[in-house]
């Protein structure tokens, strides 16, 4: 086992938060999530295994939070008859369940993609690997991470916490973007390689269309332009709300202009269909009720630069050559290339695993593919398939009591966070573990929905950046 030095600053701020205010321990934990690139802890006898900075301070998150028994009431509600927390559950032992067993009972009976194959682009007889272990130790992780959060998020303070820290989530995200940026252009990158020391490949000086590809604090473009789609949900959706608009608003452009340069095809893929399931719903609500000023904006800016962008481009020889360039290399030919092909195997592989398994199931752990649908079919089969689907639906499609409207915008736009990482994972999602981020927004986005008696506020809404020192009291 090596302890890396982000590890040894991570248990620290661990230590410090168990006697700081409750929520000290949130923002560091929500800022931790952003670290995908770096390994508290590398576990050498579990094949370089790694325990993010993330995953470490959850420990330190549940033993402060579930000390008070306001959390841990509402954490048990998470949970009751009618919640999406009991769905998350249910999924959760029996993946574990399935990550023992599956890979027994199946064994050798069909082939599948290591998760952890490094490089090997071949399939492999189906047997116990540690990936079934380490997958099934991430959901677990990431349960708790939703029920704690969501015990947490049982009050008005603790949701207004949870949205000032997944606000700050998008701050920080940009500014690793940019200092990735300014240490590309200078030939300083070692200076980020203390949050980049990843067992896995870290990929952070790549090119693509004549563009330095934008990794931030992740180990590559995709998984930076993933995280970023959901970020700009976030803070695009408090915009439309009407939340803190010129900050929103800025954090809203800002993050979608990292997302046309990360040179992503799920960047591009996930944005479109994300941007126009927003576009509909808009439209759809402006037919029944009066919409704030910004969605108005919205419905028209939307249509009317997308039309400006593209007789730009039209009218110049070199523009629209290099677009179409560009979208042939990362979008219309993505499935003729190498990447491409690999990933088509993956999923058509994974297919044959649940036709294998008589609809079964491989195990978590046991299978890699490149979408999270085709990964949860493979991986639990159908009977987990349903239970997660259930949470999944439960997260958007459910009653709610009323709330103060900032509260109610910092949930919706949680939410919308949560699709987009969705949309971002059925294209290129391998597995069915969905991270940390989702499941600390998907806590808020559901949180005091059970058992809540909130008043609605016609005050002015107000969700403003404040220092972690100034959260909620617990």
């Amino acid at each position: 086992m090596i302890v890396e030095p982000v590890g040894i600053i991570a248990f620290a701020l661990g230590l410090i938060a168990l006697f700081a205010e409750s929520g000290f321990i949130v923002y560091i934990f929500f800022g931790a999530t952003l670290l995908g690139a770096a390994a508290a802890i590398i576990l050498d006898n579990l094949g370089g295994t790694t325990i993010q900075p993330a995953h470490l301070l959850l420990g330190f998150l549940a033993a402060k939070l579930l000390g008070s028994r306001s959390v841990r009431v509402g954490a048990l509600r998470a949970v009751s008859v009618g919640g999406p927390g009991l769905w998350l559950l249910i999924t959760t032992v029996y993946a574990v369940m399935t990550a023992y067993v599956m890979p027994r009972l199946f064994l050798g009976g069909t082939l599948a993609f290591a998760v952890r194959a490094r490089g090997a682009n071949y399939a492999t007889p189906l047997a116990p690997t540690t990936s079934n272990l380490t997958q099934s130790i991430y959901l677990i992780a990431d349960c708790a991470c939703f029920l704690v959060l969501s015990g947490f998020g049982s009050s008005d303070a603790g949701r207004k916490c949870l949205g000032r820290a997944a606000l700050t989530c998008v701050i920080l995200n940009l500014f690793f973007a940019a200092l990735d940026l300014v240490t590309y252009a200078t030939d300083t990158a070692d200076l980020m390689s203390a949050i980049r020391n990843s067992t896995y490949s870290i990929l952070n000086d790549n090119q693509a269309a004549g563009f330095k590809r934008i990794v931030g604090s992740f180990a590559e473009a995709s998984s930076f332009s993933y995280w970023t789609l959901g970020y700009f949900a976030f803070a695009s959706s408090l915009w439309l709300s009407g939340i803190a608009t010129r900050l929103t608003m800025s954090l809203t452009a800002l993050s979608f202009i990292v997302l046309l340069f990360s040179t992503s095809t799920t960047a591009y893929v996930g944005l479109a269909v994300y941007l126009l399931w927003q576009f509909i719903a808009i439209a759809f609500t402006f037919l029944f009720q009066p919409i704030r000023s910004q969605m108005v904006v919205f419905l028209i800016g939307l249509p009317a630069a997308l039309a400006l962008v593209v007789i730009m481009i039209c009218l110049s020889d070199t523009s629209y050559a290099y677009v179409a360039d560009l979208l042939n290399t990362l979008v219309l030919n993505k499935m003729s290339s190498d990447s491409g092909i690999e990933r088509s195997s993956w999923n058509t592989q994974a297919i044959q695993n649940f036709l294998d398994t008589y609809g079964l199931g491989a195990g978590n752990g046991s299978v890699r593919a490149s979408s999270f649908p085709i990964a949860l079919l493979a991986s639990l089969g159908f009977l987990g398939s349903v239970t997660y689907g259930l949470f999944l639906l439960m997260m958007w499609f459910r009653r709610r009591p009323p709330a103060p409207l900032a509260i109610a915008a910092m949930q919706t736009a949680a939410r919308s966070a949560c699709l987009a990482w969705l949309i971002g994972a059925t294209a290129s999602g391998g597995f069915i573990d969905l991270g940390l981020p989702f499941f600390a927004f998907a806590a808020l986005g559901c949180a005091g929905a059970l058992g809540s008696r909130t008043r609605p506020s016609t005050a002015p809404a107000d969700i403003s950046y404040r220092h972690p020192v100034s959260a909620v009291r617990d």
